[in-house]
């Protein structure tokens, strides 16, 4: 019995004493009922104490309970752990439940983000477009690549990495052996739109039909790549070109805003700076 427990017991005697009024023999009595009953319960704590300063583990899902009744998360072997482990293994378990938790919380947010932006980015037909502009009134500019991907995107990727800038790939489906480099450009930050899957002019610009059956395919090429397909697109030879009368007379007066009608919105350029001009990257 700790000396805590026998100014306990004193305390209780004496109280016993003046409250009832019994004789000094009436409270040696109680005094040792009191003290057989402290041991008593002494000794069950002991042995609950000694049986739970063993903590068994079975496996990574069992809850394993210290001797002062708290509880830790995560079983980590198939092993018997003493008491004078106790501290390590509640630390241990608390780090690690730290660094879990911090790891949800990043992924957490990496998931909201990405939520974000394909809620920005994915194909609304229900969704007006007619010249959607996110400008905050800051002049920028924007790097576009069109006709990939291919054997020179992944060196795009590393200078726009070098220099922490991104782009938007307005991509094709005329090689299949590099449609990974569309996921790729997609995880490094940049935006992805379509630019028809054949990119041949008599093929995509022969009916309006036509050019909205090319287009659906390399929606499909792009959605198998970042899960959605994007309303970004860019006409072959752009919204104005005269090319495409050759095929279908009229046509992009039809196009356009019938692509904007399906939730789609179509971007040109007004710089270029050498498409097409095969000189190779360095």
């Amino acid at each position: 019995m700790s000396q805590g427990d026998s100014r306990y017991t004193r305390r209780g005697t004496r109280r016993a004493d003046g409250g009832s009024g019994m004789g000094k023999k009436s409270a040696r009595v109680v005094a040792i009922a009191l003290v057989v009953v402290l041991a008593t319960v002494g000794i069950a704590v002991a042995a609950m104490v000694r049986s739970n300063s063993f903590v068994t583990t079975t496996n990574r899902t069992d809850v394993s309970t210290s001797a002062d009744g708290s509880s830790s998360r995560e079983v980590v072997s198939d092993q018997s752990a003493s008491s004078g482990d106790s501290a390590t293994s509640a630390a241990s378990d608390a780090s690690t439940s730290a660094a879990s938790d911090s790891s949800t919380s990043a992924s957490s947010s990496d998931s909201t983000d990405e939520a974000a932006r394909q809620a920005d980015l994915e194909l609304d037909p229900t969704r007006t477009t007619d010249w959607l502009d996110h400008s905050n009134g800051v002049k920028t500019v924007y790097l576009t690549f069109d006709d990939g991907p291919s054997e020179n995107t992944e060196k795009v990727l590393d200078i726009l990495d070098q220099y922490g800038a991104h782009a938007t790939f307005f991509v094709t489906g005329m090689r299949s052996d590099y449609y990974d480099m569309i996921g790729e450009a997609y995880r490094r930050g940049n935006t992805i739109g379509l630019h028809t899957y054949t990119h041949d002019y008599a093929t995509c610009y022969a009916s309006v039909d036509a050019y909205f059956n090319d287009l659906d395919q390399i929606g499909q090429v792009v959605k198998d790549q970042i899960g959605y397909v994007p309303y970004l697109v860019r006409f072959p030879g752009g919204s104005s070109n005269t090319v495409s009368k050759s095929y279908c007379s009229g046509i992009m007066s039809a196009l356009a805003p019938e692509l904007l009608a399906r939730g789609y919105q179509y971007y040109d350029w007004n710089v270029s700076s050498g498409d097409g001009g095969g000189s190779p990257l360095r």
